[in-house]
C-alpha cells in the first residue's frame, strides 16, 4: 500500500516560478513542423528494416492498434460538446467520486486518481501536434480551460509487460495504448456531460499529464522522466478528463522513488541515446523541450527522438529496464511494499534484479497457437 502524503514530494524540490509549458515546443510538434524527423518518416525508416522486430506485420500491427485514437480524438475529443438535460444533483460528493472511478475503471482504466486542478500545468499555447489532431484550437493559439474546470480525473493504462520487453524494436502495446486512452477519456467524459456537467477528455494534448497523475496520487515522478506506479512502475500510458463534477481529490503518495532513482541509475545507463541524465537534479532545462523551476532529472527529448529516427520506431527501453517494471504478481507486490518502506533495501533490489536478468530485450515470434 502506497504512503499517503499531503502534498506532492515535487513541492520540497521547486527552486522559483514554474512556467507553464509551450506544447509547440514538445518534439512531436517539433517533428510535424520538420524541425526534427516526423513520426511518418520515422516509421517509414524502420519498416524498410525488414528484420526480426521490424517486419512488415509488426508495423501494420502498430497502425491497427493506433486507430481509435486518430478517429476518437479527430472527431471527438472537443471543448465545446454541450451537457444534456439538468444537472443531476450531487448530494454526496464521496460517493460520486467512488462512481466516477467505478465507470472510469469499467471503460477500461487501469488505475485512476483524481486532483484539484493546478492550472499551472495546462499548456500555455496549442501546439502543432495535437492541434491537427485534437478538435481544440490551432498551433500558437492560447490554450487556457474554462474556470469552472476544477477537477482532473487522471487515468492509467496498463501495457502490456511482454510486449514491451521488444524494446526498442516495434512494441505495439505504446500504440494500443493510445487508443485505450482515447476511448477511456472520451466515454468518461460523454458520461459526465450526460449528468449534466461539463467535461473535457484528455491524452497528451492541453497539459501536462504526469504532474496531475502526481497530484492525483498515481505515482511519482522518475527519472526516466516518466509517471512511476506503484503497481505498474513506468508501464502506463496517461489520459484525464477536466471537468465542473463536484469531486473528492485524492492525496498524492511517496513511493520513496526520489532515492531510489537516485541510487539505480538502471534507465539511465541503458537509454541508447544518452537522454537520461546519470547525475543529480537540477532545475535548468536542457532545450526547449523540458522547463525549469523545480529539481528533477530532465530528459533530453531531442536525442531521444533523433534515436527513434535512427532506429525506426519508438522506444520504450526506459520502461523495460525499469525496476518497478513488474508483473503484479504476490511476490513482486511483496518486493514494491519492502522498497516503499525500506531505503536501505534500495540497492540491493536493484542488484537482485540484474542478477535475475529483469528488463533484458526479448523479441519473440508471435505466438500463433489456437489461431488455426
Amino acid at each position: 500500500m502506497s504512503k499517503q502524503i499531503d502534498k506532492p514530494n515535487y513541492m520540497k524540490n521547486i527552486t522559483g516560478e514554474i512556467p507553464r509549458f509551450d506544447e509547440r515546443n514538445t518534439t512531436y510538434s517539433m517533428g510535424d513542423r520538420l524541425e526534427l524527423p516526423s513520426q511518418k518518416q520515422i516509421l517509414a525508416k524502420g519498416k524498410e528494416l525488414k528484420e526480426p522486430g521490424y517486419t512488415p506485420e509488426d508495423f501494420a500491427l502498430l497502425w491497427g492498434a493506433r486507430t481509435v485514437d486518430y478517429l476518437v480524438r479527430k472527431n471527438v475529443f472537443a471543448r465545446d460538446e454541450a451537457v444534456s438535460g439538468e444537472k443531476v444533483p450531487i448530494d454526496d460528493t464521496a460517493l460520486w467520486t467512488q462512481k466516477i472511478k467505478y465507470a472510469a475503471r469499467w471503460f477500461g482504466a487501469s488505475m485512476v486518481g483524481i486532483c484539484r486542478l493546478n492550472h499551472q500545468w495546462v499548456y500555455s499555447h496549442w501546439g502543432d501536434h495535437n492541434a491537427i489532431l485534437t478538435k481544440g484550437g490551432k498551433p500558437g493559439d492560447p490554450l487556457e480551460l474554462p474556470g469552472n474546470m476544477k477537477y482532473a480525473i487522471v487515468m492509467a493504462v496498463e501495457m502490456d509487460y511482454e510486449d514491451i520487453k521488444r524494446s526498442p524494436a516495434v512494441a505495439n502495446s505504446t500504440d494500443l495504448g493510445y487508443s485505450k486512452m482515447a476511448f477511456i477519456a472520451s466515454s468518461l467524459s460523454t458520461f459526465i456531460r450526460q449528468l449534466g456537467y461539463h467535461a473535457i477528455p484528455s491524452g497528451n494534448d492541453t497539459g501536462l499529464t504526469i504532474p496531475m497523475a502526481v497530484d492525483a496520487g498515481l505515482g511519482e515522478l522518475g527519472r526516466n522522466g516518466l509517471l512511476i506506479s506503484a503497481e505498474y512502475g513506468p508501464r502506463v500510458r496517461l489520459c484525464k478528463v477536466f471537468t465542473e463534477l463536484p469531486l473528492i481529490a485524492d492525496k498524492p503518495v511517496d513511493l520513496g522513488l526520489q532515492h531510489f532513482c537516485e541510487t539505480c541509475k538502471k534507465c539511465a545507463k541503458e537509454c541508447p541515446s544518452g537522454a537520461i541524465q546519470k547525475g543529480e537534479m537540477t532545475d535548468q532545462p536542457v532545450n526547449v523541450s523540458s522547463g525549469s523551476g523545480v529539481l528533477k532529472w530532465p530528459i533530453n527529448a531531442h536525442k531521444c527522438y533523433n534515436f527513434w529516427n535512427a532506429n525506426g520506431t519508438w522506444c520504450t527501453n526506459c520502461i523495460r529496464t525499469c525496476p518497478w517494471n513488474k508483473p503484479s504478481t504476490l511476490f513482486h507486490k511483496f518486493n514494491r511494499s519492502i522498497i516503499m518502506n525500506a531505503p536501505w533495501s534500495h540497492a540491493f533490489f536493484v542488484w537482485i534484479d540484474d542478477v535475475f536478468g529483469y528488463g533484458k530485450q526479448t523479441v519473440r515470434p508471435w505466438k500463433l497457437d489456437g489461431y488455426s
